[in-house]
């Protein structure tokens, strides 16, 4: 009864927070490839002037006003990060191995020097509604990490659940009819659920863990955080053919923790300690180009071009962490054709990403190969990640 009541109070505080108007959902800077669509992951990241998906929830408020009405029922999306094969490889290897024997290894040495691998899941409680201005959604997320720290590696393990809620709404400022123009002003309001475990181990204790994944996983100090803020951006478009996005992510977005020695103290009756944070704001603008088709538009139903600039102020509002202006630079297009098969291709933080897309009406499948860039300079420590993502769209 005690866990019950423990679990329905976080909620009922996230749920409480999400529907005044005082916060916003937040991705944690742990220096983590953040995965949340298919899509984007293809076309270089989200981006503030594109408005024509539940995407918008991301990438700008503003963009209520413009994208839909599309809503989202279901989804599930699966990313995996890091040297996928090698892994792959080392684990059939192992099969049935000593685990002394499996890590005095050559290729595990060098896999494990400087590795960074996780799991990623989307969904499957996803559900969205963009459309006439308004824009909501819920979504649920599991990410499983593992990154190793210096010569003689100690791993270090994290698992996370994460429930994000938000909502906001768009309004159209009048412009004269002559123009041809729209300008709309949006406002989104965001909240988090997030459960963190981590642990770190020695090679060898890592590998005989494995036995025991369970353990693993939820062994180790457990983080238990809510969080709030608030996302504000403009748009500008002219007709269909143009559009200039400004957006101001994170606001105001204060940070609550409470640490625990282990998940099983959580739900038991220790009294976790309490921290507080507050995510940096990030400020992000963005064109996108539709140019017109003429007569290829008989077999392309779309081209869309887009260029972002995000996070334009991090050497004032975290300078700590500031990165490179070269990974804040965000490149994307995307070919329609048939109004079936979407072809996708992008650059951001220094690497270049693809995809593809099928529009099947009752859901749609996408699939996108990138790069992310984990260091604050390009080229020093770069991931390679695989999404796959299918979506129940009505």
């Amino acid at each position: 009864m005690n866990e019950v009541l423990k679990l329905s109070a976080l909620l009922a505080l996230v749920l409480l927070l999400s529907l005044t108007g005082t916060g916003g959902l937040f991705a944690q800077s742990t220096g983590d490839v953040e995965i949340t669509s298919a899509r984007a992951a293809a076309l270089g990241g989200f981006h503030a002037g594109l408005a024509d998906d539940v995407d918008t929830l991301f990438a700008n408020p503003a963009g209520f006003r413009s994208a839909g009405p599309q809503m989202l029922v279901a989804e599930l999306t699966a990313g995996l990060s890091g040297p996928i094969f090698d892994i792959a490889s080392v684990m059939i290897e192992g099969t049935g191995s000593d685990p002394a024997d499996l890590l005095a290894s050559g290729s595990v040495q060098e896999l494990l020097a400087n590795l960074y691998a996780a799991a990623h899941l989307l969904g499957p409680l996803s559900f969205a509604y963009v459309g006439n201005g308004l824009g909501f959604g819920f979504f649920s997320r599991t990410m499983l990490g593992f990154t190793t720290v210096g010569t003689v590696p100690t791993i270090y393990v994290n698992f996370r659940e994460e429930f994000d809620f938000c909502g906001g709404y768009a309004l159209r400022i009048p412009l004269p009819e002559s123009w041809n123009s729209s300008l709309d002003l949006g406002v989104l309001i965001r909240a988090t659920m997030s459960g963190t475990s981590s642990s770190e181990r020695d090679t060898l204790s890592f590998f005989e863990g494995l036995s025991d994944p369970a353990a693993l996983l939820l062994g180790g100090p457990f983080r238990m955080g809510v969080g709030i803020g608030a996302d504000v951006g403009l748009r500008y478009a002219y007709k269909d053919v143009f559009a200039l996005g400004v957006v101001g992510r994170d606001l105001y977005a204060p940070r609550l923790y409470f640490d625990y020695t282990s998940i099983d103290g959580f739900f038991g009756s220790e009294v976790g300690t309490r921290s507080t944070g507050l995510e940096p704001i990030d400020l992000s603008a963005g064109l996108m180009w539709a140019p017109p088709l003429g007569s290829l538009a008989r077999y392309i139903s779309q081209l869309k071009l887009m260029l972002d600039y995000s996070d334009i102020l991090d050497f004032l509002t975290h300078p700590a962490t500031s990165t490179n202006p070269i990974l804040h630079v965000g490149l994307g297009a995307e070919l329609v054709l048939l109004d079936v098969l979407s072809l996708r291709g992008g650059f951001a933080q220094g690497l270049f990403s693809a995809g593809l897309g099928l529009d099947l009406s009752l859901f749609t499948l996408n699939l996108s190969m990138f790069g992310a860039e984990l260091s604050p300079e390009p080229g020093l420590r770069p991931v390679f990640n695989f999404v796959l993502g299918l979506q129940f769209i009505l």
